[in-house]
Order: structure tokens, then C-alpha cells, then sequence
């Protein structure tokens, strides 16, 4: 029997039984669009996050007045961190002569009180060197207007959802004077949208010149405080090497020995890390669900194709007694499990790709449908259906002729 005459003789029977033949590909279906929407969420934050750290600088490293990373709690402000220590203009200074450190930008964060055309809202500022703009790379932009300067007084620098949405309808523009703890801030620019997973909160950031957040948080910084020190690597020095020196630097600093500082410097390739760690557990996750979608549609496979062999005991045993062998009964059923899992994996991708683009368009969540999915998608379903299809057509294959035609 060759491959033409087995299709066409498993679709007259698929559609003889539509009703069931359809209930179990929608089964695989629910399964293959349960793998396309989260492969593809899993590669669009995999890709999101990466594209977001390459712009970022792979030469940046970040030196926090904590101990570790599960210290930073503090959703407010710098008061609010569980400091093990703090950092000064000294520390500072000191990093900046170390060499191979190109540049050094101070910062902090706090929340704030905002007024702006009648409106009345808190929100996290930023207060950091501008030096800091050019140290970020392409990661912040300008989109109208232009970055404040170092010597600059009173004025801002408002992230794309900042200005679009933090005031309703009232949107910030250049130019525009906004109330910030009853200051008069004037904008000078205005920051060009980052977008995806990974930027979504930068968007919302307001930033202003370190000295006047040191006037702004007045009494929750000590006179000589610094909040966080930002320092870009020089080209051809090894990060791991500068953190090294930064380390015992402010280790010295500090007074306290290595194996206790009160401070952390953090490497890009550190949070790079920390991200694929995340990103693996979630993937891990995923995975789970993706394989619990398998066997649910392997199982439903697997009950058709029983049935059917039930069902057709006496057709089997007709079909032997004109010539089909045992290869082309198991050829016949196994075309059938195929049939199954080929159109389930064709539904399920066009209807995945579907709430993906829901999803992308609705809800911002990024993915990204790469070519090798399509073709794990199509492996999957024909290969479920080849598995569960494999044991009901082997126990059709071996039924003797003789007792098939006396079956009932």
C-alpha cells in the first residue's frame, strides 16, 4: 500500500468519525498553542532583555551601599534600603583615580511630591550626574529637547512615559515647569521611549542634577553622601580586574576586611547572570506546562486511536483477508495518529500566532516566533501523534484474520 491510497483511505475514516477526530485535535491544538505562546514570550524576554543590556554597555558597573543584592528592598528611597553601609564623595573621588576607570557619575533615587497644571502626584525622581547620560550609551536617548548639563540648576529630564502618561491628559513637554516638592523645575528634554519588558520602568523615571536632589532629600542623606556610584571601564581593562581594585579601595575606606564589606560593585556581566538565572527558572516553569500540554494531547491521540481499533476489528479482519499485511495495517493507523497531529499542529500554530500578536499588541508582552519553534511546533505534533498512535496500531496490526471477521 503506498502513501497516496493510505492518506486518502485514513481521511474517509477520520471523517466518518469527525465528531471524535475533531474533539482530539482540538486537544492537540490547545496543547501546540500552550507551546507556541510560551516559547515565544520565553525567547521575546530572553531577546528584550538582552537587546536592552547590550545597549546598556557591557563596560558599566554599579557600586550600591549594600552588602548583597537581597538587601535592596526599599521601594522609596535611599533611607529606605537595608544599608549595610553607606558612600561618600571620598569613595567617589578614589574610584575615579583608579586605573582604567574611564568614568564616574554619582546618583540616588527618592520619592517625590509633583505638581503640574493643577495635578497632584507622587513618583520616584532620579537625581544623578549628567555625566551619567553619556555613560548609559544608547540606552537613554533624547527624543525632543536635550540632556541637562552638569552646572545646571532646577531643571529636569523626563522619561517617555513621564511626560506622556504620569499626568493624564496633561502632557510634559520641553519647556513645560513642573512643581517637584515645591520647587520650580524647568524640562529641558525629554527622553525617547526604551519600550519592552526591560525598559518599561526607566520610561517613568524623572532624572535632575545630583545637586539639587542633595537640597531635594535634605535630611535623608548624610552632607557627604553619596547614594550609588555608576563607573564605566575603560577600554581594554578587564572589569572583573577594576572591580577588584575598586573593592579594596573602598574596602580601605571602610575599614572593614574583604570577606565583610558594607558596599557591593556589581558588573554588567553580574546582572547578565543574574537575569539568565531568572530567565532559566521561568523557562524551567514553562517547561512543565509545556510538557503536561504534550501528554494531554498524546493521551487524547492515544483514546482515538484505541477506539478506533475497536471500532474496526472486523474491517481489520477483511482487510487481511484480501492481502494487507501486518506493515500495511500499521502503516494505515499510523497514517491516521499523523493526520491527527499534522493538523492540530497547523491549527494551533495560526491560532497561536493569533494571541501572540493579542498579546504583543494589547498588553505590550514582548515575543518573538523564531523559525525553529515553527519547526518544534511541527515536530512535536506529528511526533505525539506517531507515539500515541504506535501502540493502538501495532495491537491492530497483530490481530489475528480469523477472529477479527468472527468479532461482533
Amino acid at each position: 500500500m503506498d502513501l497516496i491510497d493510505a492518506v486518502a483511505y485514513s481521511f474517509k475514516n477520520l471523517t466518518k468519525r469527525s465528531l471524535r477526530s475533531w474533539l482530539t485535535i482540538i486537544g492537540l491544538v490547545i496543547g501546540v498553542i500552550a507551546i507556541v505562546v510560551i516559547l515565544s514570550i520565553s525567547e521575546g524576554f530572553n531577546r528584550d532583555i538582552n537587546t536592552q543590556m547590550s545597549a546598556f554597555g557591557a563596560d558599566m558597573m554599579f557600586v550600591y551601599p549594600i552588602s548583597s543584592l537581597t538587601d535592596m528592598t526599599g521601594g522609596g528611597s535611599f533611607s529606605l534600603l537595608k544599608t549595610s553601609g553607606k558612600l561618600y564623595q571620598e569613595d567617589v573621588d578614589d574610584i575615579a583615580s583608579i586605573g582604567g576607570v574611564k568614568e564616574v557619575a554619582r546618583t540616588m533615587f527618592g520619592r517625590a511630591s509633583l505638581s503640574f497644571k493643577g495635578k497632584n502626584i507622587t513618583a520616584m525622581v532620579y537625581p544623578m550626574d549628567s555625566k551619567a547620560f553619556d555613560m548609559y550609551g544608547s540606552y537613554i536617548q533624547v527624543e525632543s529637547g536635550r540632556y541637562y548639563k552638569e552646572t545646571e540648576k532646577n531643571v529636569a529630564f523626563f522619561g517617555h512615559k513621564a511626560a506622556t502618561d504620569m499626568f493624564g491628559k496633561d502632557k510634559v513637554e520641553v519647556g513645560s515647569v513642573v512643581q517637584i516638592n515645591g520647587k520650580n523645575y524647568r524640562v529641558v528634554g525629554i527622553q525617547k521611549e526604551i519600550g519592552g519588558m526591560a525598559g518599561s520602568s526607566d520610561d517613568s523615571n524623572i532624572y535632575l542634577p545630583f545637586e539639587d536632589g542633595r537640597q531635594l532629600f535634605e535630611g535623608q542623606l548624610l552632607p557627604d553622601e553619596v547614594g550609588m556610584i555608576y563607573v564605566q571601564v575603560d577600554e581594554g581593562f578587564n572589569p572583573e580586574d577594576i572591580k577588584a581594585s575598586i573593592e579594596r579601595k573602598l574596602a580601605s575606606n571602610h575599614r572593614v576586611k574583604m570577606d565583610k564589606l558594607d558596599f557591593s560593585v556589581i558588573t554588567s556581566a553580574q546582572i547578565m547572570e543574574i537575569v539568565g538565572t531568572i530567565l532559566l527558572s521561568v523557562q524551567l516553569v514553562l517547561a512543565a506546562v509545556t510538557l503536561i500540554a504534550s501528554v494531554v494531547g498524546a493521551i487524547g491521540i492515544a483514546n482515538t486511536m484505541f477506539m478506533n481499533v475497536l471500532e474496526r476489528i472486523k474491517e481489520i479482519g477483511i482487510l487481511k483477508a484480501v492481502g494487507a499485511r501486518q506493515n500495511d495495517i500499521l502503516f494505515l493507523f499510523l497514517t491516521e495518529s499523523v493526520i491527527i497531529g499534522l493538523a492540530g499542529g497547523i491549527i494551533g500554530l495560526i491560532l497561536g500566532a493569533i494571541v501572540l500578536q493579542v498579546l504583543q499588541d494589547t498588553f505590550a508582552i514582548p515575543v518573538f516566533l523564531r523559525l525553529r519553534i515553527i519547526a518544534f511546533v511541527f515536530i512535536f505534533a506529528v511526533g505525539v501523534g506517531l507515539l500515541a498512535g504506535l501502540l493502538p496500531a501495532w495491537r491492530a496490526a497483530k490481530m489475528d484474520p480469523v477472529e477479527a471477521l468472527m468479532y461482533e
